[in-house]
């Protein structure tokens, strides 16, 4: 009986690891696998609430859900969005800001909407 309960326990403790390690809380990270520096992430965080708030305040940006994130300085853009324009909009706007070392375009573009 001790033998099930201990497999049952592994069992549901191996099911919930990512949970309980964080990993799905911290974006997809598994804990222990960012090796930035407390001063990079700090930095990159800045850089993503910079582009954040450029995207808010433009008019067209901002009806849609563009997602912005940054790991070393490399800022990753997705989402979707109405059109070509609105896209090439968002990296350049993303591109132009102090501190981004190069932007990884991974918007698309639904014409349909």
């Amino acid at each position: 009986m001790k033998l099930l309960i201990a497999a049952c326990t592994i069992l549901l403790l191996t099911g919930c690891s990512s949970v309980l390690l964080g990993g799905s809380a911290s974006g997809g990270q598994e804990l222990g696998t960012d090796n930035r520096s407390k001063a990079q992430m700090s930095a990159d965080d800045r850089l993503t609430a910079t582009i954040r708030s450029r995207f808010a305040l433009d008019s067209e940006i901002s009806s849609y859900n563009v997602g912005v994130s940054t790991r070393n300085q490399v800022v990753t853009l997705s989402g979707t969005v109405g059109s070509f324009a609105i896209r090439d909009r968002a990296v350049r706007i993303a591109r132009d800001t102090d501190g981004a070392r190069s932007v990884s375009n991974q918007i698309a573009v639904n014409t349909q909407q």
